[in-house]
């Protein structure tokens, strides 16, 4: 279990190396995915040349079947179905890829952005009823480094075991006290 916190920017290395940036979403009536943590993968390891997304929920648990897109110009079109509450950004083309087990999915990149340069893909999670924070400018370094993503289910009206936890603790101290 973590206790995430939203990002309201990417750390000032990932926006100067990669150009990325980070796209906040308006939520829908139900909730929002959130970008709560982002890293760079190591080259020479297992997560090099990748862009790996993970997915959890409130909690901090990982959430399998969640389609994530990776969107770049020659990807194939994809069109909306009437249930989605949120528009997300253009051009609506993606290749798109639902999250393992483990919440995760990753797409191996062939080609380098170049550091300092506006370039990469553009990620974002791909569900009808939750708006998604959308990073622009992902990819991989010519040094094989990549991109790990943390995204984070808020949904409306739902808090995390860490926040009743927090709540239940204070409304004992309130007891403890009297």
């Amino acid at each position: 279990m973590f206790n995430y916190e939203p990002l309201n920017v990417l750390p000032q290395d990932i926006q100067r190396d990669w150009m990325a940036q980070l796209h906040k979403a308006t939520p829908t009536d139900k909730g929002v995915f959130r970008l709560v943590n982002i890293r760079r993968t190591a080259p020479l390891t297992f997560e090099e040349q990748r862009v790996i997304v993970l997915v959890v929920d409130e909690n901090g648990f990982p959430m399998p079947n969640v389609k994530v897109a990776f969107s770049y110009s020659n990807a194939e079109q994809y069109t909306l179905t009437d249930d989605f509450l949120w528009t997300p950004p253009s051009p609506q083309k993606a290749f798109i890829v639902p999250t393992t087990g483990s919440g995760q999915i990753e797409q191996i990149q062939g080609s380098g952005v170049k550091k300092g340069q506006p370039g990469g893909i553009t990620v974002y999670l791909l569900e009808p009823e939750y708006a998604s924070d959308v990073v622009t400018g992902a990819g991989m370094l010519a040094d094989h480094t990549g991109l790990h993503l943390t995204f984070q289910l808020r949904r409306a009206g739902v808090k995390s075991l860490m926040e009743r936890l927090d709540d239940i603790e204070a409304r004992l101290k309130v007891l403890e006290g009297a």
